[in-house]
């Protein structure tokens, strides 16, 4: 326990040090030239052949930079060695996508360079991209819809006080959130980093990259969303439909929720009938029983 609190504070003092001697220098002089991806899977899958194309875009577009592909055998020694009071986490979290998504932030804080996902496609050279932006933006997060940050695609410094911030949060949100869906994009993904950016107090250092700069110009999209199950697929379905579908479900739902009302009257008034007509078949049953019951007492007294 002393140990992790001791590193911890180590960091801390190291983040706000760095930080600070590159407060007004550019991006491009100071980001270290090393491109990471990571492919994490319990079940020994192999990347698919889909995303060959987008993978070799990173080293054909950025020949200068270090090139390097996380391996699941690879993280969990990178955290045994340099992060050890976060194996636990790591190795408890739900999905790999959590994983990947927590290792991205630590191999990003650790390391500084680029972190894309497999299915990101490089159209221009990274450092194109760096020379657009101001000095003093230490750290480059696309944004996109409708989560608010994406991070598919982050470029950072080494140390970078947004990042460390971010990891000291993820075991406090380490949690089921009802649907696989929500419990990644919660605890590790777009939406934890989304509302962390809200509360980061040091946003002058982040640079947003705009969307259309982010999926038109510098990077694009193949299919990917592997790990998204059954309520992923759903939510996004849901939210990429036009507003006349979004009518027209409407209508629908509306119609049939009146038929089922409609239904559920005339299915009532039968049951009431069906009721009261037993009732009055069993008063009917009982009024014959009564009166033979009397005629039969009646011929009794005559004899």
């Amino acid at each position: 326990m002393c140990c992790w609190l001791l590193q911890l504070s180590t960091e801390h003092v190291q983040t706000i040090e760095d930080q600070g001697r590159i407060r007004n220098v550019s991006l491009k002089d100071v980001m270290p030239k090393r491109i990471h991806q990571i492919w994490t899977t319990t079940n020994n899958q192999a990347i698919p052949a889909r995303w060959d194309a987008s993978r070799k875009s990173w080293e054909i577009k950025n020949g200068n930079y270090v090139f390097t592909l996380w391996t699941d055998s690879m993280l969990n020694e990178f955290f045994a060695k340099e992060y050890h009071w976060f194996l636990g986490t790591y190795k408890s979290y739900y999905y790999d996508v959590q994983r990947a998504d927590a290792a991205r932030l630590f191999l990003l804080y650790h390391f500084g360079g680029v972190y894309s996902d497999m299915d990101i496609v490089c159209r221009r050279p990274i450092d194109e991209l760096l020379a657009e932006v101001k000095p003093g933006k230490t750290i480059i997060i696309p944004a996109t819809k409708p989560f608010g940050l994406a991070t598919d695609v982050i470029l950072v410094i080494k140390r970078h006080p947004f990042l460390w911030s971010a990891i000291l949060s993820l075991k406090s949100t380490n949690r089921w959130y009802g649907i696989p869906y929500l419990t990644e994009m919660l605890s590790t993904g777009p939406l934890f980093l989304t509302e962390h950016y809200r509360q980061y107090s040091g946003k002058e250092s982040v640079f947003i990259l705009p969307e259309q700069l982010y999926t038109r110009t510098y990077f694009g999209h193949v299919r990917g969303e592997s790990w998204h199950q059954w309520d992923g697929r759903l939510i996004w379905w849901l939210w990429t439909r036009s507003w006349k579908q979004w009518a027209i479900g409407a209508m629908i739902f509306f119609a049939s929720l009146a038929l089922f009302c409609v239904f559920l009257m005339l299915m009532t008034k039968c049951f009431i009938r069906y009721k009261n007509s037993k009732v009055c078949h069993t008063a009917l049953l009982l009024a014959e029983k009564c009166r033979i019951r009397r005629v039969r007492t009646s011929k009794t007294h005559e004899y």
